[in-house]
């Protein structure tokens, strides 16, 4: 099995980079990255979001003194994965392909998690963007020849390849044969790649519009019985028995009390369809909702500022979605990000103004 050569250059400087043990027991010791994790996230014009997770056990104090200082120099652009590797690779396949190919928009994070064992886990992070990476064409994206001319080769056992489709898009073929873990199609080594890499096609899916349009007349429908229901009640033809019943006890004009008797039942029921009417809506409204949307009503609820980490925990979505989502949604204009210390801070726009 080949190994990748991308991942020898983006990963070998790290490896070599952290001394780990005591100093008296083994002074050259050096240890590996337990798992390298390559993230695809494609976008429906083609242009695809990277994010390259290197994670290395903390075994005591000593690897986490290592691993800090490692990942202030990483985040430093001073050694971790490398974007050389990746802007080389890029230029080559933009010239097999006849695709203008740029690595752009290039950030780094690391971080750690505490395991209850107390076999911690650090992670460096590197994200960039990778114009044209695949070719999309009508309804459909097809990903493969980008990654011929052998840059990226094999994956051994630890290394992990995970590709995502744009939002609507659903796997039409995949060679070779993969897994759908967390809505990617996933490689785990070891797995050769005869042709240099996976080769895909995403098509646009149908029945997403329709499943919106559905949603939205089943909750128009919901809506206009309750509110029939309660006119009837008591403000249309469901009244008439009120209006029968006071006349009867009382055939006289009707006094200035007993004329606001039989008005007062509608003021209070007639809110009630509105109020109906948004709970009903509320149901099917959050599965309607895009993920954008999501984290939008997400940060509303908690008063427009966020940590990036909740949001994980709120969404349950992989930390590599939640930060692709993000810097998609801060482009945009939809949120601001905020590095504060070790974490980012996502904020609705113009909420620092208040």
């Amino acid at each position: 099995m080949r190994q990748a050569a991308l991942l020898v250059l983006a990963v070998t400087a790290v490896v070599l980079a952290l001394p780990i043990g005591s100093v008296a027991a083994a002074a050259d010791t050096t240890t590996a990255a337990s798992n390298t994790t390559l993230g695809v996230h494609l976008q429906s014009d083609g242009d695809a979001r990277w994010t390259v997770s290197v994670t290395y056990p903390l075994n005591d104090s000593d690897d986490r003194e290592a691993f800090a200082d490692l990942a202030s120099d990483f985040e430093r652009g001073q050694g971790g994965p490398s974007l050389a590797a990746f802007r080389s690779a890029a230029a080559d396949a933009a010239e097999r392909t006849g695709r203008p190919m740029q690595i752009v928009d290039p950030a780094r994070s690391h971080g750690v998690t505490n395991r209850s064992d107390g076999r911690d886990v650090g992670t460096l992070t590197l994200e960039f963007t990778w114009t044209n990476f695949a070719n999309a064409s009508s309804d459909r994206l097809t990903l493969g020849d980008t990654f011929a001319g052998g840059w990226f080769g094999d994956l051994y056992a630890g290394q992990t390849l995970r590709v995502y489709p744009p939002s609507g898009y659903s796997p039409d073929s995949a060679d070779p044969p993969s897994q759908l873990s967390d809505g990617a199609l996933t490689w785990t080594g070891p797995q050769s790649f005869p042709g240099g890499g996976p080769t895909v096609v995403f098509v646009e899916s149908p029945g997403v519009p329709w499943l919106l349009v559905g949603g939205l007349v089943l909750g128009a429908l919901v809506v206009g019985v309750v509110g029939a229901y309660v006119w009837r009640g008591f403000g249309g033809r469901g009244s008439l028995d009120v209006r029968q019943s006071a006349g009867t006890r009382d055939p006289g004009p009707p006094s200035g009390t007993d004329g606001d008797g039989p008005t007062e039942p509608p003021t209070a029921p007639r809110e009630a369809p509105a109020s109906e009417a948004g709970d009903g809506e509320s149901e099917p409204a959050e599965e309607l909702l895009s993920d954008e949307e999501r984290v939008e009503r997400l940060l509303e609820a908690n008063g427009g500022r966020m940590k990036q980490s909740n949001i994980v925990e709120e969404t349950r979505w992989s930390d590599a979605k939640v930060s692709q989502l993000l810097t998609s949604m801060a482009e945009e204009g939809r949120v601001e990000k905020l590095r504060i210390g070790r974490e980012n801070l996502i904020t609705l726009p113009g909420e620092d103004e208040e």
